[in-house]
């Protein structure tokens, strides 16, 4: 009985050198294999390999794989003798609706291996697992989940993407679903996704282009870039440069060494170690801080502003405000000898208290007064400027 129910698991062996050809490219010998798994299509696919590896989507009703090898060879016996077997095999334990197909390379360094496999739209989720080498994806309609040494490439994903290279780079192009994007140390580039991404690198830069949903963003040494975001935008950087476009949502940023740049949000908490941050046609609450660098924040007319803070150890603050929108402002500068502020408007007079009592004060309403605006400056000026419309 034991026996019968381990070769039950077993729906289709493919000897491998029985169905392999051997062609001659110039200095190169290519060994080509190519066969369709004769089991029924599961609803799940794992690919487990060592090289790189190509799956795409097919309007077939099977899953025919191809592996074609490539070596360098000055005879036909040297060849066969740095090419070696291929284990292959596909595995569909009884009551699982899952196919394994593993295809397995016993060759040398000097051997490139390249496994492409076409899938069936009826394929809900593509595994692929591989050594050495690359994983691509295209046109599925399912989700793929790849794990590779080298890079990953996706590109028309009609479901999710599930990601993780040990250090190569990460390419996603229109995703249906969500994306999570993990890499040792290689750039992430996503030019659309649906739902919501999070991104993880230790090196390199995250660039996304477009996303439909929140987005968790990680980089240990490098920048990163959001084009247009539909919701929430959490970005956290080492080192580097942090640039937000648009966010439908709040949008939380963080970096020990660089400027963060947020063209419009609705709420911003930016924090800077040593860099300048600029808020552009922001609204709802603000929270801005940074150690060594300047702040540029510029106000919408008409937004629901709501209680913010603006604060600089070493740097200016500036402030642009649209003469109708209605603010209080407490502004406070603890500058040295002479600390300034220069302010616009009428309503928020700026009073010194001389050099025996260091700040220099800025309050007052605007407007008759609305959501609390207060500015702290250890080191710097404070502007106040007015917006004219």
């Amino acid at each position: 009985m034991f026996r019968i129910a381990l070769f039950s698991l077993i729906t289709a062996l493919l000897c491998a050198q029985d169905s392999s050809q051997l062609t001659r490219e110039g200095p190169y010998y290519v060994r080509t294999m190519s066969a369709p798994l004769t089991s029924r299509v599961p609803a799940q696919l794992r690919i487990v390999t060592r090289g790189n590896v190509v799956v795409r989507g097919g309007k077939g009703e099977q899953i025919v794989y191809k592996f074609v090898q490539r070596v360098k060879a000055r005879s036909d016996a040297e060849a066969h003798r740095l090419l070696g077997s291929v284990n292959v095999s596909a595995i569909t334990p009884p009551m699982i609706s899952m196919t394994t197909l593993t295809v397995i390379p016993f060759a040398g360094e000097q051997v490139s291996n390249d496994l492409e496999v076409s899938v069936p739209r009826q394929v809900a989720l593509a595994i692929v697992m591989t050594q050495q080498g690359s994983a691509e994806a295209y046109d599925l309609d399912g989700s793929a989940q790849m794990i590779a040494s080298l890079g990953i490439r996706c590109d028309r994903i009609r479901g999710s993407v599930n990601g993780r290279t040990g250090g190569g780079e990460m390419r996603l192009g229109k995703i249906g679903g969500s994306a999570v994007c993990v890499s040792g140390g290689g750039s992430i580039f996503i030019d659309s996704v649906g739902g919501s991404a999070r991104c993880e690198t230790a090196g390199g830069e995250i660039v996304v282009n477009e996303a439909g949903g929140p987005l968790l963003l990680t980089n240990v040494s490098g920048n990163i870039e959001v084009g247009r975001a539909a919701s929430t935008v959490e970005a956290h950087t080492g080192e580097g440069v942090i640039e937000v476009n648009q966010a439908g949502g709040a949008v939380i940023a963080d970096t020990r060494g660089g400027s963060i740049q947020i063209g419009s949000a609705r709420g911003a908490r930016c924090e800077s170690a040593a860099g300048a941050i600029r808020v552009k046609n922001a609204s709802g609450p603000l929270n801005v801080q940074t150690m060594m660098g300047s702040i540029l924040a510029e106000l919408i007319a008409g937004s629901r502003l709501e209680d913010s803070m603006l604060s600089a150890s070493s740097g200016d603050v500036t402030v642009l405000i649209p003469s109708r929108l209605s603010l209080s402002v407490m502004a406070r500068n603890d500058s040295g000898a002479n600390p300034r502020i220069e302010s616009d408007f009428r309503e928020v007079p700026v009073k010194s208290f001389g050099f025996s009592h260091p700040p220099t004060l800025a309050e007052g309403q605007i407007n008759g007064g609305g959501p609390v605006l207060r500015i702290n400056v250890a080191a710097g000026i404070i502007y106040l400027k007015k917006l004219k419309q």
